[in-house]
């Protein structure tokens, strides 16, 4: 498949699932030869800003989820620590591209869209259609360029081995991988490979401030657990909208993001936090002492109470 059909099979996506995140996410398995149906149903609500919220753009999450998931398959699963700091480089460098290619990450700072006004069906608003169209097929392009072949992938690790100057390197709690894990061990929804990918949302995607990635890893479980498995049901083969919309899942969603934003007033890392993380250490610094601790046992037990609701 060609770059063209890969930003065409893009741009399809958004009207077949209404989602921006997953636009990116299926395309890049496909040119991958790789199919993960739980990373599919974990981005449900990492669109639009994390539910539509106008947060970091699920365009930006789909591609940095993807180039995780990609780099996961080459690594077979085994990381280490400099492998995830590359990774996080990486994913900034993606970060910064959109941001110069298109002003800002956030939804919300797009200046033809009033967020006060988009719902859950703003992929049908005109004017967030053009924009979203535009973003998710230039996005398509950057990424078909980027991971053109896997001899290129493979290439591109070999070239960037890790800085075995540094004398030492700080570990820290990955963020949304903490929760994902968390809610795992104590409901059995999740699974370590989507664990593994998570830690591209560290500090806001990729440490760039964006949307919290312990949010972003409490949506994911709920993915998991309530959103349309790919396997049973062609979103675009459904007649009710509102059932290709996930509305069992967007239910249980509004419920986490809403006592989020209540106790925490914010959606993004670096207003959360007061912080803009340089690189790896200081995050790292940031994280063990304490100070996401209220936020993720707020995170963990309000997934947990959620997603126990039903059973």
């Amino acid at each position: 498949m060609n770059p063209g059909a890969y930003n065409k099979q893009s741009k399809k996506l958004l009207f077949t699932t209404f989602n921006c995140a997953k636009s990116q996410l299926i395309p890049l398995q496909v040119m991958q030869k790789m199919h993960n149906d739980d990373l599919i149903m974990a981005l449900t609500g990492l669109a639009g800003g994390i539910l539509n919220n106008g947060s970091t753009c699920g365009v930006v999450i789909g591609g940095a989820v993807s180039s995780a998931m990609i780099r996961d398959k080459e690594l077979s699963g085994q990381w280490t620590l400099e492998d995830e700091i590359q990774l996080l480089d990486e994913i900034r460098a993606d970060v910064s591209w959109f941001e110069n290619r298109f002003n800002t990450s956030l939804c919300r700072e797009r200046t033809e869209l009033n967020y006060q006004r988009i719902t859950v069906l703003g992929l049908l608003n005109p004017q967030k259609v053009k924009g979203c169209v535009a973003r998710a097929g230039e996005s398509m392009e950057y990424f078909v360029e980027k991971y053109d072949s896997a001899e290129k992938i493979k290439n591109e690790l070999t070239e960037h081995e890790p800085n075995t100057k540094k004398e030492t390197v700080k570990t820290a709690e990955h963020c949304a991988q903490k929760i994902l894990r968390d809610i795992r061990q104590k409901t059995r929804v999740g699974n370590e490979e989507l664990e593994r990918i998570s830690v591209a949302l560290d500090g806001g995607t990729g440490l760039s401030g964006g949307g919290c990635g312990a949010l972003s890893g409490a949506l994911m479980s709920l993915g998991l657990k309530y959103a349309l498995d790919p396997k049973n049901t062609e979103p675009e083969k459904l007649k009710n909208i509102y059932k290709a919309m996930d509305s069992e899942f967007f239910s249980m969603a509004k419920i986490l993001v809403k006592n989020f934003i209540k106790e925490f007033e914010y959606f993004e890392c670096s207003r959360i936090t007061g912080k803009n993380f340089k690189d790896w250490d200081e995050f790292s610094e940031f994280r063990n002492n304490g100070s996401c601790d209220t936020l993720n046992n707020f995170l963990l037990k309000k997934t947990i109470e959620i997603i126990n609701i039903k059973e």
